[in-house]
């Protein structure tokens, strides 16, 4: 497979000196081509141990907010082909080979992963296969399946809207229009830490209640304020 394609990971946080150092380790075999942290005034060391990494470009974001600060890391990335990642998430084997597929193989003009959470336990799984199969069936795709795209399909739609709340599965709409956005069938691993925080029952069901009220044209900003911080 041809590799022609430079790939830029992207990855915006906010006090995640938790996640962050083990987080960059994935990428220590010097693959991909760029890794950039977008930090938004964290208040703790995540800034230190990100730029403990000589692989790693880290840009501080005048600005706290996903969609900024992604929008951001895109602006500065030199690689054709931009890949979102949550701070607290995990890629699989052969990644690049799976998406560079879908891009050059299968003209796809972006993409997402299946989904697995790091907690054991029937719950989570559910979740996990809830997750997946809103994504495959239903369309709607959220940031923890890290999330990919061509930069000139980026450039087109705009980047992630500049809204508090769903700005990523609003960003995956817009995709779609593009062209084939791709599904890999890999897991990629996340934390399960903003169920445990709230609960599981309690924050599916806030979700499902948010995101009708999103599909209802309830504005983001208000829907952010019930949602709050937890990440």
């Amino acid at each position: 497979m041809t590799r022609s394609l430079r790939i830029s990971v992207i990855i915006p946080t906010l006090n995640e000196e938790q996640t962050i150092a083990t987080c960059l380790r994935q990428f220590q075999d010097g693959t991909p081509h760029e890794v950039i942290v977008v930090d938004g005034a964290s208040t703790d060391r995540t800034v230190e141990a990100a730029r403990h990494h000589s692989f790693v470009r880290v840009i501080q974001s005048p600005h706290y907010g996903r969609a900024v600060q992604m929008n951001l890391g895109a602006a500065e990335a030199t690689g054709e082909l931009l890949v979102f990642l949550h701070a607290d998430t995990f890629l699989p084997a052969r990644w690049q080979d799976a998406m560079l597929a879908s891009i050059q193989q299968d003209g796809a003009v972006g993409g997402r992963f299946r989904l697995r959470l790091a907690e054991p336990g029937l719950a989570y799984r559910c979740i996990a296969w809830g997750t997946n199969f809103r994504s495959r069936v239903l369309g709607i795709t959220y940031g923890d399946q890290v999330i990919y795209a061509r930069r000139e399909a980026f450039q087109r739609v705009g980047g992630f809207p500049l809204i508090p709340l769903f700005e990523d599965s609003e960003f995956c709409r817009r995709l779609r229009r593009e062209g084939r956005f791709a599904w890999i069938d890999q897991p990629v691993i996340t934390s399960a830490r903003r169920w445990k925080v709230r609960g599981v029952m309690r924050t599916v069901l806030l979700m499902w209640l948010l995101r009708t009220l999103y599909t209802l044209s309830v504005p983001p900003d208000t829907l952010a304020r019930y949602y709050g911080a937890v990440r």
